[in-house]
């Protein structure tokens, strides 16, 4: 390869290809070459933008720890252009919303800030979009909209930007928590309408529709059997991922079990998770599993499907037949799955400066109750 600029443009492009067809960690690798090049040719700026994409490639490959590293180097070069510059201290932050403190994270906004006074840069948006995720992950949906739809109203359509699909993602996982279907059914019709040709774009609008699904569901009393399209589509997902490997999901495998649960399809659940089995190893996929035990139990007992995720709340189980030790032992596993959520949730409480995580698991096992007057029959 001839050390010239064309190479290191054939190189970022390359970069650039794989990230929208979601190969990620190969994304790194070619803007890890394209650092070396520019390196070698003294191109100090072209180093920090590799630099700045290879953060970024890596933090969607989920290595938080190598992505951080980069973006970093990146932050701290002293060549870099001033909007590459804001952007890594922008994806700096959206690391820091899943490791660091809620008073660390203000920090950074507030320096983000300062910076943006000093330079009089109209970059506020992406700051907004950024208090909106903190309030998400803090419980407090209201703020959260409040800030999201800001960003959204003010977006620009230069660098450093965002997407127009992260902003309506956000706005519809925002608008479920808050069950304003509506909402939700407006901002997933604009995602769509966006025809995102990103791999991990077209998985944000599916997620969106199998969101609109469960919330019909439940707040129109619409007949699970009514669209079966996003059901369709989550069972399909799943088969892919079965014939295809283990590609990084982001959460979009957890949501799908929970959209196939709420139709009875346990023998695609229970393909999915021999194949690639999920282990209570955050607070999400611990209370995920916690709902996929216990809506089994609930299926078992005759008893109607309940969204808990959405805060459905359904027939009690006063009345329902007696159980077998295999439907006692789901219901046992069902509550260490809340109990091991419980023990993230309390961390993530601390970590956030919130109840939210620890009032939700609690929500769960203090329905958990219903089920003990059950009498197990042996088989």
């Amino acid at each position: 390869m001839n050390l010239d600029r064309p190479s290191l443009a054939h190189l970022r492009e390359r970069a650039a290809q794989a990230r929208r067809l979601g190969h990620y960690a190969q994304a790194a690798q070619w803007e890890r070459k394209a650092v070396e090049l520019a390196e070698t040719l003294g191109l100090a700026s072209e180093r920090a933008r590799a630099l700045l994409w290879e953060g970024h490639s890596l933090r969607q490959a989920g290595d938080d720890d190598l992505a951080l590293a980069a973006l970093l180097q990146a932050l701290n070069a002293p060549a870099i252009d001033s909007g590459d510059r804001f952007s890594a201290l922008i994806a700096v932050l959206h690391i820091s919303l899943e490791r660091k403190s809620a008073g660390f994270c203000r920090a950074l906004l507030a320096q983000g800030r300062r910076e943006l006074a000093e330079s009089r840069q109209p970059w506020s948006t992406l700051l907004d979009f950024l208090e909106g995720e903190l309030a998400f992950r803090r419980g407090d949906f209201a703020a959260a909209r409040d800030w999201q739809a800001r960003a959204w109203a003010g977006r620009r359509d230069a660098h450093p930007r965002l997407t127009p699909a992260t902003y309506l993602w956000a706005l519809c996982r925002t608008a479920f928590r808050r069950r304003e279907w509506l909402e939700l059914e407006g901002f997933t019709r604009q995602l769509c309408e966006l025809q995102p040709n990103s791999t991990l774009e077209r998985q944000l609008a599916m997620r969106a529709q199998w969101l609109v699904w469960r919330a019909r569901r439940v707040d129109q009393a619409v007949e699970v059997s009514a669209d079966q399209t996003p059901v369709a589509q989550a069972q399909t997902f799943l088969a892919r991922r079965v014939g295809e490997g283990k590609p990084r999901d982001f959460g979009a495998r957890l949501e799908a079990l929970r959209v196939v649960a709420l139709v009875g399809d346990w023998n695609r659940i229970d393909t999915t998770l021999r194949h690639e089995p999920l282990h209570p190893v955050c607070f999400e996929t611990a209370l995920g599993l916690g709902d996929l035990a216990v809506s089994r139990v609930r299926a078992a007992l005759g008893l109607s499907a309940v969204d808990d995720d959405y805060g459905e709340t359904g027939v009690t189980a006063t009345a329902a037949p007696a159980a077998t030790d295999s439907v006692a032992a789901r219901l046992r596993e069902g509550e260490q799955c809340y109990q091991d959520a419980l023990r993230w949730a309390e961390e993530q409480d601390q970590r956030l400066g919130t109840d939210w995580y620890s009032d939700t698991v609690r929500q769960r096992l203090a329905r958990l109750p219903q089920f003990q007057h059950v009498t197990v029959t042996h088989k």
